[in-house]
């Protein structure tokens, strides 16, 4: 099994409300944020710098925070 490190643990405030962002290394340097927002929901980025992999999460963060806010009309078969 790859060993993966917990190298950063910050907080991003978006409109009032905080999210965790965990930032791994991987054994060759990559490096993958991640943020959960529920067991079975939770948004990954990857990158190969810890600066890179924070500046998509950061960016993606809002766009799947947003998302999780829509409200979709219920789809019905005719």
């Amino acid at each position: 099994m790859e060993q993966i490190e917990l190298v950063r643990k910050m907080k991003c405030d978006h409109e009032g409300e905080e999210y965790l962002i965990e930032v791994f290394a991987r054994p060759d340097g990559s490096h993958f944020a991640r943020t959960i927002f529920s067991p079975s929901d939770v948004i990954i980025s990857d990158g190969i710098s810890l600066d890179e992999v924070l500046l998509k999460h950061q960016d993606l963060l809002p766009l799947a925070i947003h998302s999780r806010q829509m409200h979709f009309p219920s789809r019905t078969l005719n």
